[in-house]
C-alpha cells in the first residue's frame, strides 16, 4: 500500500514514461511517415490512416476503459497494456504487408488505450494534495517529451540502422517498464468499484459523464488542445525556412512542455488549474492572429505552443481538483482519452484540408477556432458548474 503522506516519486517517473511510450505509439509513425510510404508503397490517404488508425479504439472506447479501470484495478491493465503494446512493435518491426500494418495500428489503439487512462488515475491517487499539481503537471508532458525524443534521435536512428530497429528499442522500453510497474505498484492503489460493467451500465457511465461539467471539462478542452496541437506540429514546420526546418520541427513540442513544467507548473500550484487552461487557450489565439499581421512564422509558432503549454499543465491538474473521488477521476481521464483520440483524429486532415486551399491563412483560421473553441467550451462549463451550485 502506498504512504498517504510521502510522495513516490520513483514511481511516478516510472509511470509518467509509460505515458511516454503510449505517446511513441503515434510518433513512431509520425517521424518516419515518408518512410514507411516508400516501404509500403503507399501515400495520400492510404499513409495517413497509417497515423490516424490507432486513435480508432480511444474515440469509441475511451470511456468504457475509464470504467473498466475503476471496476478492475490500474495493476494488470497498466501491465497488460505495455506488454500488448512491445508484442505489436515487434510485429510491426518485421514490416509486414500494409493491410497487417494497418491491422496492428488498429490493435495498438487498445494498449494505447489502457496506459493513457490508468496512468494519470493512479498518480492522482498515490501523489498528497502537496505535490499533485506537480505530479499531474509532469504527467502533461509525456505526449510533447515523446515527440521531441522521437524526432530528435528516432529520425537519425532510422537513417543509420533501419526501420526495424527503431520499433526493436520502442518494444523494449515497454517491456521493461511493464517489469518496473509489476514490481512497484500495488494491487490495492485504488478502491475498485463494485459496478457491473454490463452495456447498460457502461451507456449510462457515458451519459453521467458526458452530462456533468466537472468530469467532461477537462476532456472537452482537451479535444481542441489535441486537434491543434498534433495538427501544428505536423503542418506548420513547412512553412519554415528551410535552414530552421529541422531543428525547429522537434523544438515545438519541446517548447510545450518547458512552458508547461515551468510556467505552468507555478500557476498551477499558486491558481486553481481551469483558469490556467483558458489563459493558455486565449494566448494561443492571440499568438495565432498575430501571423496575420506579418508576424514571422517561426517565432508565432515557438510562441503558439508554448501558450499551449498552460493548457497542457492545466488541463491533467484540473482532473483531481474538479473530482475528488477515483472512480470520477478515472472516468474524466477515459473521456480526456476519448477526446483527445477525436482531436487527433480530426486535427491533422482539417489542417491539411485548409492550407491546401487557403494557404497561411488556412493555418491561422484552423488555430485561432481550435483555441478560441478550447476557451470558450471551459468558459461555458465553468458557468454550469456555478450554476449548479
Amino acid at each position: 500500500m502506498i504512504d498517504s503522506k510521502h510522495t513516490p516519486t520513483a514511481l511516478i517517473l516510472v509511470l509518467w514514461l509509460a505515458g511516454v511510450s503510449a505517446a511513441g505509439q503515434f510518433a513512431k509513425i509520425t517521424v518516419i511517415l515518408p518512410d514507411l510510404g516508400q516501404a509500403f508503397g503507399v501515400q495520400g490517404a492510404a499513409l495517413g490512416l497509417l497515423l490516424s488508425l490507432i486513435s480508432a479504439i480511444g474515440l469509441v472506447c475511451g470511456l468504457f476503459a475509464g470504467a473498466l479501470v475503476g471496476r478492475m484495478g490500474p495493476k494488470g491493465l497498466l501491465i497488460g497494456g505495455l506488454c500488448f503494446g512491445a508484442a505489436i512493435s515487434l510485429l510491426q518491426s518485421a514490416l509486414p504487408d500494409y493491410p497487417l500494418f494497418l491491422a496492428s495500428r488498429l490493435l495498438e489503439g487498445i494498449s494505447h488505450l489502457l496506459i493513457v487512462v490508468a496512468a494519470p488515475t493512479v498518480i492522482g491517487q498515490i501523489t498528497p494534495l502537496r505535490h499533485r499539481a506537480s505530479a499531474m503537471t509532469l504527467w502533461s508532458s509525456f505526449f510533447a517529451v515523446s515527440y521531441a525524443v522521437f524526432v530528435w534521435g528516432g529520425v537519425p536512428l532510422v537513417a543509420a540502422f533501419g526501420i526495424p530497429v527503431f520499433f526493436w528499442l520502442h518494444a523494449l522500453t515497454m517491456i521493461v517498464l511493464a517489469g518496473c510497474l509489476w514490481r512497484m505498484l500495488p494491487h490495492d492503489v485504488i478502491s475498485r468499484g463494485s459496478e457491473r460493467l454490463t452495456l447498460s451500465n457502461v451507456w449510462a457511465r457515458h451519459i453521467s459523464a458526458y452530462s456533468s461539467p466537472r468530469i467532461i471539462a477537462p476532456a472537452a478542452g482537451w479535444l481542441f488542445y489535441a486537434a491543434g496541437f498534433v495538427a501544428l506540429v505536423t503542418v506548420m514546420p513547412a512553412y519554415f525556412i528551410d535552414a530552421l526546418r529541422q531543428s525547429l520541427a522537434g523544438f515545438l513540442p519541446l517548447v510545450t512542455m518547458i512552458v508547461s513544467m515551468t510556467i505552468g507548473l507555478v500557476l498551477v500550484r499558486r491558481y486553481s488549474p481551469v483558469p490556467v487552461v483558458i489563459s493558455g487557450f486565449l494566448l494561443a489565439v492571440c499568438f495565432s492572429m498575430s501571423l496575420s499581421i506579418g508576424a514571422p512564422i517561426e517565432i508565432a509558432g515557438i510562441c503558439i505552443l508554448g501558450a499551449a503549454g498552460l493548457v497542457q499543465s492545466g488541463s491533467f491538474s484540473s482532473i483531481p481538483v474538479l473530482n475528488a473521488d477515483p472512480q470520477e477521476q478515472a472516468l474524466a481521464n477515459g473521456a480526456m482519452a476519448q477526446m483527445g483520440n477525436v482531436g487527433n483524429m480530426i486535427g491533422t486532415p482539417i489542417l491539411l484540408a485548409l492550407t491546401q486551399m487557403f494557404g497561411l491563412a488556412g493555418l491561422i483560421g484552423f488555430a485561432a477556432t481550435a483555441f478560441a473553441g478550447g476557451a470558450s467550451m471551459h468558459l461555458w462549463l465553468a458557468y454550469l458548474r456555478r450554476k449548479a451550485l
